[in-house]
């Protein structure tokens, strides 16, 4: 289990990089291609967020990617506001406010120490999604 999970945060940490070079029309194409409707990632990211009400050790960055695609989505196209917000993502994204932790800061580490923090905090992630959610 513990490997999926690592596997799982790559996963979503690649996809949060891909999407930040990538218009909203060639989204839109690539989910056609795929016959992967954006309401199924939009499904998956929540419960994902749900799966990790709390911080983990083993990956601590997956709350935050997972975010980072939500905005996008969001930002991207509207639709995907009212899917999130048909998920309870707003509830979700509450709770993370109340469960951040200082790991969740850092993008690079040595052991158990952070060594790089992100630029953008996961409060700021948060609050970011919550105003496009209230749109």
């Amino acid at each position: 289990m513990k490997e999926e999970n690592k596997l799982l945060e790559l996963m979503v940490r690649v996809a949060a990089c891909i999407f930040k070079f990538m218009s909203s029309q060639e989204a839109s194409n690539m989910f056609k291609r795929a016959q992967f409707p954006e309401s199924d990632l939009a499904y998956k990211l929540v419960q994902i967020l749900k799966n990790y009400q709390y911080p983990s050790i083993k990956v601590p960055n997956i709350r935050r990617y997972v975010i980072e695609i939500a905005i996008w989505m969001m930002k991207n196209n509207e639709a995907n506001i009212l899917t999130f917000a048909r998920q309870g993502m707003e509830r979700v994204l509450e709770s993370i406010l109340d469960t951040t932790f200082e790991l969740e800061s850092f993008s690079i580490f040595c052991g158990t120490i952070g060594l790089c923090r992100h630029s953008t905090t996961i409060q700021t992630l948060v609050e970011t999604a919550m105003k496009l959610l209230a749109e």
